[in-house]
């Protein structure tokens, strides 16, 4: 539960890391589902 507050304290502290992350998550999703479709993993 700790670790909560400090995602929490985190969040108020730098939200543009935060957000900078989950766009290069959901960035990185999208290669991922692109790669596997086009089958460029093999």
């Amino acid at each position: 539960m700790d670790d909560l507050k400090e995602l929490g304290k985190l969040m108020k502290e730098h939200p543009v890391m935060i957000v900078v992350t989950l766009a290069a998550m959901v960035v990185g999703v999208g290669f991922g589902a692109v790669a596997f479709y086009q089958g460029w993993l093999g």
